[in-house]
């Protein structure tokens, strides 16, 4: 360890020069806990940006000349352009463009969600999750699984289009398997978006960094009385995670990860502080979030977004929930009201899909009709009938 040879070569030293190194490490503490961004903006910019261009140099260094990278990226990357414009094996390279925006726009999605060490976008909640409705609004109108599922990607907000009118009986585990591979893309991005604090806490530990920083981070150092009634619940949330982690190790970090846990950064840097091997917390991570998690929220929301499930969902509820509240005066039961309100919300985003398809539709229609009338030689000027009311 770093530590141990730097206190072999502090001991072969003369007692006074090690009182002057001493010094000089305080000072330089100092300094660094002064660097505040609204004390000191121009010198806590700069040498962020100094470390975030070091940074990028390294990783750059290190990706091209990673064997992935010159075996693997580079010779496909080379291929891709040498028969794309060629036109050679175009279906093929057509579907190979499809699953690759498929993966990237996916994966991403997560990335996104769990980046932003608890304030990254809520991409489940926006992208995820409708999309597993619009697959189920598709597979009950169209009555069968035959659609493409990667329309619903990128700038697309359209539904799923019905390939063929054969149909048939789709149960909630065909409904499960059409979305779970999303839902795995998915996850494993919010997997990969766990490793920068991981990494950034694992580095620093093995630069040797004192770890009182991390336990003024984790507030193992204040007090009770100091922290108020929540500032305690957290702190002691806190320490539990740090205790439960040392003492389970890859298991521990699996089942936190299995389940929608927003404090999961603390479990990545806490990792990283204790020099758990990359793979034992990147394994562990991926198979909570990507394998567990993610396919037990398209179970979920599958069951709650297919009529047929739903029913029985509600049916459920309603033999759970009171049939009156006391001291309101409803026309319907509790459990009716909610029936009523999750079957008006599926409908209305039903009916903004369809809106905007038909509107997108019109659009290409229109643009076609365009282009058409300017090769017979009509101009653009000239609205066809195409457009409609656009």
């Amino acid at each position: 360890m770093q530590d141990d040879s730097l206190q072999q070569i502090m001991a072969c030293l003369a007692p006074e020069n090690q009182k002057s190194i001493e010094q000089l490490g305080a000072e330089f503490a100092l300094k660094r806990r002064q660097l505040l961004l609204f004390q000191h903006p121009l010198s806590t910019l700069y040498y962020f940006g100094a470390c975030a261009i070091s940074s990028a140099w390294n990783g750059l260094k290190w990706s091209t000349h990673h064997p992935v990278m010159l075996w693997c990226i580079i010779p496909l990357i080379a291929a891709y352009a040498a028969v794309k414009p060629s036109g050679f094996a175009e279906p093929f390279v057509s579907e190979a463009e499809a699953w690759f925006q498929y993966v990237v726009w996916w994966v991403g999605l997560g990335v996104l969600s769990s980046v932003g060490l608890g304030a990254g976008m809520h991409s489940g909640l926006l992208f995820l999750f409708p999309h597993m409705l619009k697959v189920c609004l598709a597979a009950e109108k169209c009555g069968n699984l035959d659609f493409d599922v990667r329309n619903d990607m990128w700038n697309s907000s359209e539904g799923m289009f019905c390939n063929t009118s054969v149909h048939g009986t789709i149960t909630f585990w065909d409904i499960l398997t059409k979305v779970s591979p999303t839902a795995i893309l998915w996850g494993a991005g919010t997997a990969l978006g766990e490793i920068p604090p991981y990494a950034f806490s694992y580095h620093a530990a093995k630069a040797g960094k004192q770890k009182e920083e991390l336990e003024k981070m984790f507030g193992m150092q204040s007090s009770d009385a100091h922290n108020g009634l929540v500032g305690s619940i957290v702190m002691h949330m806190k320490n539990w995670m740090l205790d439960f982690i040392k003492r389970h190790g890859f298991m521990g970090i699996l089942l936190l990860a299995a389940w929608p846990n927003a404090a999961f950064d603390l479990c990545g840097i806490c990792c990283g502080h204790f020099l758990m091997p990359f793979w034992d917390f990147f394994g562990a991570t991926f198979i909570g979030k990507a394998l567990l998690k993610a396919n037990g929220q398209a179970a979920f929301f599958v069951a709650l977004f297919r009529k047929e499930t739903r029913d029985v969902i509600m049916h459920w509820v309603q033999w759970a929930l009171p049939t009156s509240i006391p001291g309101l005066s409803l026309q319907q039961t509790p459990a009716q009201l909610l029936h009523s309100f999750v079957t008006n919300r599926i409908q209305s985003f039903q009916d903004g899909v369809d809106k905007r398809a038909a509107a997108r539709g019109l659009i290409r229609r229109c643009w076609t009709a365009l282009q058409a009338g300017n090769q017979q030689g009509h101009g653009w000027g000239l609205r066809p009938r195409a457009c409609g009311d656009l």
